[in-house]
């Protein structure tokens, strides 16, 4: 079974055990309810919704700052083995021969 329909039955048969019970009581909750009938027919107000513009931009900007970590991780200059001599940046220098 659905388990708010259980729960619904297992109110009913609560309230039917205290009319039977306790009718003074029972008569004040009526009294109490009719009261706050008026309270629970206003329109709720609606929960506050996100711009979706605000949304994108802040997505938009987080993968922007994503790549800038992941391209300066993957573009940095791999460590050296020897610790004496860097390794070259750049092309290796050429010599260059006149043509006659």
């Amino acid at each position: 079974m659905n388990p708010p329909m259980d729960d619904r039955r297992a109110l009913a048969e609560i309230e039917r055990f205290l009319v039977r019970d306790d009718p003074e009581l029972a008569s004040r909750m009526d009294a109490l309810n009719g009261q706050f009938a008026e309270v629970r027919s206003e329109p709720r107000e609606r929960p506050h919704r996100h711009d979706w513009r605000w949304v994108v931009a802040v997505v938009v900007a987080v993968v922007a700052l994503l790549g800038m970590i992941l391209t300066a991780v993957l573009m940095a200059p791999p460590a050296s083995r020897n610790s004496e001599t860097p390794p070259p940046i750049g092309r290796a220098p050429a010599v260059s021969v006149p043509a006659r």
